[in-house]
């Protein structure tokens, strides 16, 4: 058995699995053979590179050094982000849960009491 990984254009790991060596040419374009966890590798150029740690940082309410483009999810709630910076405000008080999405970054995760 083969260990394989089908990848899309940007590198993000779809999903991986085993077969015979002799099936391997029938899975298609864009095969990754080797073992590759998608949570902490992309592919690019056909070789497997560790997703960089996001650039995100956090300063009271106000984000900075967002990676373009991204997505702001605040307690599964997504919002598309397209500046480096935003400040988060919340109307309710209570504990959120921020997570920064930008691949092929590792998300940022962030818990912010209001």
């Amino acid at each position: 058995m083969t260990t394989f990984a089908k990848y899309d254009v940007e590198g993000r790991v779809l999903f991986h699995g085993d077969v015979p060596e002799s099936m391997l040419a029938l899975q298609g374009e864009r095969i990754f053979v080797g073992d590759i966890d998608g949570r902490t590798h992309y592919v690019r150029d056909g070789h497997k590179h560790a997703r960089p740690e996001s650039p995100a940082l956090l300063t009271g309410r106000d984000l900075t050094r967002l990676p373009m483009p991204c997505e702001v999810v605040i307690n599964d709630k997504t919002y598309p982000c397209g500046e480096g910076r935003a400040t988060l405000n919340f109307n309710l008080p209570g504990l959120y849960r921020v997570r920064i999405v930008a691949f092929p970054f590792l998300d940022a995760l962030f818990e912010i009491q209001a």
